[in-house]
């Protein structure tokens, strides 16, 4: 084996565990979201502990940035050592491809990144609970648009997951026919049927086999769930 392919044995060992730290972080920003959510049903005037939080999610989205540009930079590396019969320095590559490549602004990273969104929108519905300036979210068959949202109430949208028959927890869409269903239960069938498996819904006419790749987590259903679930518990109190 050439000193190149060993070391790019190596580097692809790395890549995978930093795969696995990528996990870590997405688990570290939905932790955020969760115990922001917490903290500002527990207290609403809470400032500093938000500030707090906000902070931690940037440092998150920071990080998952630098991973991916580190990703990306060893990829080139890969690349280019490939197409080339001299021995190359590779750490000094990879020094210098990093250079090259731009580092993200964190606060533009946070603009369009979906959990910091998803982080200040759970903040906004604790606070303002009453504000319907946030639409209800779409179901299979709608026309979709903002007005047809608008009108529908809490009353009309079924959030029990059609094969489980529970109330969903962790709504995913089928991106396929635009069904949902509780993400367990859903993984649970798939898992049942293997390549069998088909959108369980009565009269579907989506006719591809069901894999997990075919789902996509429903954000906006999952609010949706959770500000119903708010309400239920304020009512009680």
């Amino acid at each position: 084996m050439s000193s190149g392919a060993t070391h790019f044995g190596v580097v692809d060992q790395a890549i995978k565990s930093m795969k696995t730290v990528e996990e870590y972080i997405d688990v570290g920003m939905e932790t955020t979201i969760d115990v922001v959510q917490d903290l500002v049903e527990n207290d609403k005037e809470n400032e500093a502990g938000v500030s707090e939080l906000e902070s931690v999610m940037k440092s998150y989205i920071k990080m998952e940035s630098d991973l991916h540009r580190f990703l990306e930079a060893v990829n080139q590396v890969k690349q280019k050592t490939s197409k080339s019969r001299e021995r190359l320095d590779l750490e000094s590559l990879l020094d210098k491809t990093l250079e090259e490549l731009p580092e993200g602004n964190v606060e533009l990273l946070c603009h369009d990144h979906e959990k910091f969104k998803d982080f200040k929108e759970r903040i906004l519905e604790i606070q303002h609970p009453d504000d319907e300036s946030t639409p209800a979210p779409s179901m299979p068959g709608s026309s979709g648009t903002a007005d047809d949202d608008v009108a529908m109430t809490q009353p009309e949208i079924n959030t029990r997951c059609p094969y489980t028959g529970m109330e969903m927890k962790n709504p995913v869409k089928n991106k396929v026919c635009g069904h949902k269903y509780d993400k367990e239960g859903i993984m649970q069938h798939i898992k049942n049927k293997g390549k069998r498996a088909k959108c369980p819904i009565n009269g579907c006419g989506n006719t591809k086999a069901l894999e997990v790749s075919c789902l996509e987590e429903d954000r906006e259903l999952k609010r949706f769930i959770e500000r119903k679930q708010r309400g239920k518990r304020s009512q009680r109190t």
